[in-house]
């Protein structure tokens, strides 16, 4: 205690205060470690799993391979899918918008029907979670939604796509009654495919496919 007392300043604060708080911080963490096996049954036999049936959504900007993809993969899950799209506020941009991806759907017939979801606000993640909410009202089956990633081969381009991915997922990322999954889709930029064709985008999409 002496020599504690006296290299306090020197340096003896590490023993007296550092090291029983770095005991305490694992003992703690330790402890919730336990608990957490107790919580997940890591240390018994789960019961059977069960099998439920299954509404997928998949959340759609434009008319695209990426949504053909995401769509065959979504009906590979279940004969229930739904596609939805978001119309935000009263522009005429996004009105025009909508009446043209409506037109291009209704002409391909893909078999999933397309709900469009209106929102006042320029927000895209709560109409779709207002419609999640809907249909767990109406429906039993687990709901998943499947949403379509572009991801192209060169790595230096990947920052300019799935920003709708990112919104959404954040905002399900709190929902433990909704599965949440990507559909992603590989695809080759090239100079000369670039040069013979630019592809008519919209700045309030959020990728070009």
């Amino acid at each position: 205690m002496i020599f504690l007392i006296t290299k306090f300043t020197a340096g003896a604060w590490v023993v007296v205060l550092a090291v029983p708080a770095f005991i305490w911080v694992f003992v703690k963490i330790h402890r919730y470690y336990l608990l957490a096996a107790q919580a997940l049954g890591l240390s018994g036999v789960p019961g059977k799993p069960a099998a439920k049936p299954t509404i997928v959504i998949v959340p759609v900007v434009r008319v695209s391979r990426l949504v053909q993809h995401a769509l065959s993969e979504a009906l590979s899950v279940s004969d229930q899918v739904i596609a939805v799209t978001v119309a935000t506020g009263d522009a005429d941009q996004d009105s025009s918008r909508v009446r043209e991806i409506q037109a291009q759907w209704d002409a391909w017939n893909p078999g999933p029907p397309l709900r469009v979801l209106h929102s006042e606000y320029a927000s895209i993640a709560g109409p779709i979670l207002a419609f999640i909410d809907q249909l767990r009202e109406q429906r039993a089956e687990q709901i998943m939604v499947l949403i379509p990633v572009a991801v192209p081969d060169r790595l230096r381009y990947r920052f300019l796509h799935n920003h709708f991915e990112l919104v959404l997922t954040r905002a399900l990322r709190n929902r433990p009654d909704i599965v949440t999954a990507l559909a992603p889709l590989r695809f080759h930029v090239s100079r000369a495919a670039r040069a013979r064709r630019i592809p008519n985008c919209s700045l309030r999409s959020s990728t070009c496919l």
